[in-house]
């Protein structure tokens, strides 16, 4: 499904990645390791173009997506949920889907959002504003506001991070039975144990290398 070719980035004119090269085929869920500084988030944002590519490719479904815009890659399929800030504080729950899905023609947003209630649990939140959430509703809002797209890709960074145990268990539910399957793909960073009841390919980065699979 997705290839990253070679890829090295940075921020300014410190160098973060390396020369990295990934594989994502569909149905794998891809666990990505490595201590604070590794460039595991480094990496999603290339793949995003959330930060421009030095050099290196990047193919999604055999296409060349290097330099595409997030609304072009979203279009495709690809949706990046970062650790924070994904959602708009000043912005009711109900608010924050209906703007990550304005793209979308309004009878389907409608019933996108009305499917996305239903899995998350969130109707009860729907007037709510994100800091009058706790820090694993949160997560389940912005898992939802990527749900909207019904992604083929989901790049999650730290999906559990801030999170306890009941809202834990409601995500992994959520990635169980929405994401995984035989046709989708996920690339999640994450410390936590939690996530290792997901993956089906385990990838640790250090200093900017991907060191072992």
């Amino acid at each position: 499904m997705m290839e990253v070719k070679n890829i090295s980035s940075g921020y300014g004119k410190k160098q973060v990645l390396f020369d990295v090269s990934l594989q994502v085929d569909k149905g794998e869920v891809v666990l990505l390791t490595g201590g604070n500084g590794s460039g595991k988030s480094t990496l999603l944002k290339c793949i995003y173009n959330l930060l421009p590519c030095w050099s290196g490719e990047i193919f999604f479904e055999g296409e060349k997506v290097n330099g595409l815009k997030p609304s072009d890659l979203i279009r495709r399929g690809i949706v990046y949920i970062p650790q924070k800030d994904f959602y708009f504080e000043n912005l009711t729950v109900e608010e924050n889907l209906q703007i990550s899905g304005h793209s979308l023609p309004k009878p389907e947003l409608k019933e996108r959002i009305a499917e996305v209630y239903e899995l998350t649990g969130l109707t009860n939140f729907r007037k709510r504003k994100p800091f009058d959430l706790s820090g694993g509703e949160r997560k389940i809002l912005a898992f939802g506001m990527g749900l909207i797209h019904n992604p083929k890709l989901l790049l999650f960074d730290e999906p559990f991070a801030g999170v306890d145990a009941k809202n834990t268990a409601t995500l992994l539910k959520l990635f169980k039975e929405t994401i995984i399957n035989t046709e989708n793909s996920v690339i999640i960073v994450e410390h936590k144990d939690d996530a290792r009841q997901l993956f089906t390919q385990k990838t640790k980065m250090e200093l900017g290398k991907i060191i072992s699979k």
